[in-house]
């Protein structure tokens, strides 16, 4: 049986993500089918309904995410491992700062976002599993010393680029990542 991840993209992105594309790229070297679907973030209920359908119904075996999609990663309630790249962790402060001119930002979404990262930080037993990879000249926002000092990540890489990282910086991260926690062992 192939395995499968669930790429989440982020603010203003789609499935055509090239983060998400590179990711894939990686994730494919491994036996891994990468799915990529479009999710409307600023909907935080709906998008959660409909990652948690597909991880149930395609029996995801890993969660890759990137900015604001990392964010949804990380409240996802399911034990599984989860690569965030450069994750949005406090969308309530990035996200209204990113929004284009003309757009509207639903000022409701930054409670549920809140309550929703609170709730996961309480589910310590995914922790083990969660594992954040940093740009060192992210343009946007770094959350690594918080993803490792308030929310417990596993493992936090650094590595070279900005916030939409290149194949090349990723792949050595995620291979180490793969081998050191066994995502890339046959099933």
């Amino acid at each position: 049986m192939e395995k499968k991840a669930l790429f989440i993209h982020g603010f203003h992105s789609d499935s055509d993500s090239t983060t998400g594309g590179n990711v894939a790229a990686i994730l494919k070297q491994y036996g891994y089918e990468t799915i990529h679907p479009t999710f409307d973030l600023l909907d935080c209920k709906s998008a959660l309904t409909q990652m948690s359908k597909i991880i149930k119904e395609e029996n995801i075996s890993l969660i890759a995410a990137h900015s604001l999609g990392g964010f949804y990663g990380f409240i996802l309630p399911f034990d599984l491992p989860k690569l965030l790249i450069n994750p949005c962790l406090k969308p309530e402060i990035e996200i209204p700062k990113l929004m284009f001119e003309g757009e509207v930002f639903p000022e409701e979404i930054k409670s549920v976002w809140i309550e929703e990262r609170e709730k996961s930080n309480l589910r310590t037993s995914e922790k083990t599993n969660l594992h954040g990879i940093f740009a060192k000249n992210d343009e946007l926002f770094s959350y690594a010393e918080y993803a490792k000092n308030e929310l417990g990540f596993a493992s936090i890489w650094k590595i070279e680029g900005n916030h939409k990282p290149t194949r090349e910086a990723m792949q050595p991260a995620i291979e180490m990542l793969g081998k050191a926690f066994d995502f890339f062992k046959p099933e």
